[in-house]
């Protein structure tokens, strides 16, 4: 089965990265479009989230004996199709892998109005993610023996 303390895990800093960029948004956007080393910083936290989203979907479809996706946007369409997220939800996310790409691969040609519009909605989006994935591996733990 799958290793839920590495699952939980990711999930919290997934949930801190959540909350960060929330605060950011809320409280610092007019910051954020002067500070070159805090937008960086918001970048980063949008990409790490999405990569444990992938990690943690990966995880979870594998142990799942579900096919492995070849991509990163197959994972989180994947994640619909096997009902570990809504389908409709993963269908409307899947271009957050090309949006990650964006980030680590194309740094140089990000568009800040894009970056900020994708926090904006973000933090939800994660959690909306981490929800699905609490719910699912609950569904299928293994239940404990009893003595």
């Amino acid at each position: 089965m799958f290793n839920a303390d590495t699952v939980k895990d990711k999930l919290f800093r997934l949930k801190q990265n959540s909350d960060f960029i929330d605060d950011l948004m809320k409280n610092r956007e007019s910051e954020l479009r002067k500070d070159r080393p805090l937008y960086n910083g918001l970048e980063h936290l949008l990409q790490i989230s999405i990569e444990i989203i992938i990690d943690i979907g990966s995880h979870l479809l594998a142990e799942g004996s579900h096919d492995t996706p070849s991509t990163y946007e197959q994972v989180i369409l994947a994640l619909g199709e096997y009902g570990i997220v809504n389908e409709k939800f993963a269908k409307a996310q899947a271009d957050m892998a090309r949006f990650r790409n964006l980030l680590v691969h194309d740094y140089d040609k990000t568009n800040p109005e894009r970056v900020m519009e994708y926090a904006q909605k973000a933090p939800e989006i994660f959690r909306t993610f981490g929800k699905a994935f609490v719910d699912y591996m609950e569904k299928n733990s293994e239940p404990k023996k009893k003595l």
